[in-house]
């Protein structure tokens, strides 16, 4: 890896760049202080936010301004925005760039003379040529707003022309994108450019993997069926795609390569061992994994994804962290009960349930907390409390033993 990197194709609101800030200082204050001296011993690696869509919006918001200002003062830190998104939405960063050349770079969406592209330069960050072999995301919105799944066409397309295979693992909304019999008048059809580029990945001599959650896939109406050798088959959905359980997918967790979603960190742990040992790739233990769970418990099945995907990854022996912050915080607070005739759907008691996972931490974000004036359920003694310090060394160090050159971030 070269860096550390943050992408995202959401806005970004005050309360997020409020605790971004707090990372940063940290990430300089703390892990590398020495990068504020003018002309530091050891290297400071590289931290890249890389915003796509309504990010671009966020960038320039006056609310955001003294946060922005904050971080252009860090060293080590830098922003890449993709020339296309901003012409699209009239943005210019003109001013900020002349002021901050190095620190604001603007790149053309698609390779051209005038330099690498923004997807090109995402890649070379995060992908170490000596291990990763293959870059995954998790596709969680529904294919519409084309602009949700146009990111990921893109990226897969780079990933397949420098050599790196591309794997798409739909969950909650994401299984939409392979529906068959799309039909959308003003924008590509996600499933069909999805299979172009299985098609391409193997042209160039690439393994291509399409998953899609079961759960996620028949909770909307998609049917199954059981074929020979037991595998799960619809007709619901563009070959050469598969429905199956959510440990298939985790499964691909297991593995070492990067895993980004609409907005995620891929953070480089640098491993310092008092002695030398030669360890072969498919040897080490996985990544550990972060879920930061932002929405509010039971408006969307964002919450119950983040803790049904945090699960499953914790008993597939991944290190998973989850950390309730912004309007996740909720799901701490008050005493949950359902009075409906459905079967119970208590969140509450599920992470009660499910407190004693050996791999599995839940955390809660006190100023998320603090600004909402919520008091944590006395029951809920299992989400420790964190200050922003404490999310800093959550998201920038992994827990103790990982070996993965990387750690993964997902924003649910």
């Amino acid at each position: 890896m070269n860096g550390n990197i943050f992408f995202t194709s959401k806005g970004i609101t005050t309360e997020r760049f409020s605790w971004l800030v707090e990372v940063m200082k940290f990430y300089i204050l703390k892990i590398y202080p020495e990068s504020l001296h003018h002309h530091p011993r050891t290297r400071t690696p590289q931290f890249t936010f890389f915003l796509q869509g309504d990010a671009c919006y966020s960038f320039i918001d006056r609310q955001n301004r003294h946060f922005l200002e904050n971080m252009f003062k860090l060293p080590s830190i830098q922003f890449v925005f993709d020339s296309s998104e901003l012409h699209l939405r009239g943005v210019s960063l003109e001013p900020i760039k002349m002021r901050l050349p190095e620190q604001i770079i603007i790149s053309p969406s698609l390779n051209k003379k005038s330099g690498s592209s923004f997807w090109s330069l995402l890649l070379e960050h995060i992908l170490d040529n000596a291990e990763s072999s293959a870059i995954g995301f998790l596709f969680m919105h529904s294919p519409s707003p084309y602009q949700s799944s146009s990111y990921v066409l893109d990226l897969f397309r780079c990933a397949i022309e420098r050599k790196i295979s591309p794997e798409f693992y739909g969950y909650l909304d994401g299984v939409h994108a392979l529906h068959r019999d799309q039909a959308p008048l003003y924008h590509e059809n996600i499933a069909e450019s999805l299979g172009d580029i299985n098609k391409f990945a193997v042209k160039n001599g690439l393994s291509s993997t399409a998953l899609v959650c079961a759960q996620s896939a028949t909770s909307r109406g998609y049917r199954t069926f059981i074929g020979e050798n037991g595998r799960v088959i619809s007709n619901c959905i563009v070959a050469p795609s598969k429905i199956t359980n959510l440990d298939r997918i985790v499964s691909r967790f297991s593995k070492i390569h990067p895993i980004l979603s609409h907005t995620s960190f891929v953070i480089e742990i640098i491993t310092q061992r008092k002695i030398p040992t030669i360890v072969h790739s498919s040897d080490k233990n996985p990544p550990s994994l972060v879920i930061l769970a932002t929405h509010t418990p039971y408006e969307t099945e964002y919450t119950n994804g983040a803790i049904t995907l945090a699960m499953a990854c914790a008993h597939k022996g991944i290190a998973t962290r989850i950390v309730f912050i912004e309007d996740g915080v909720y799901i701490i607070s008050g005493n949950h009960s359902q009075e409906r005739e459905y079967p119970p759907y208590d969140l509450q008691a599920v992470i009660r349930k499910n407190s004693h996972l050996e791999n599995l931490e839940y955390f809660v974000y006190t100023p998320s907390m603090k600004n909402r004036g919520l008091v944590a359920n006395p029951q809920m003694k299992m989400v420790c409390a964190i200050s922003p310090a404490e999310l800093a060394q959550i998201l920038l160090k992994p827990p103790p033993n990982i070996e993965a050159g990387h750690q993964r971030v997902l924003v649910f």
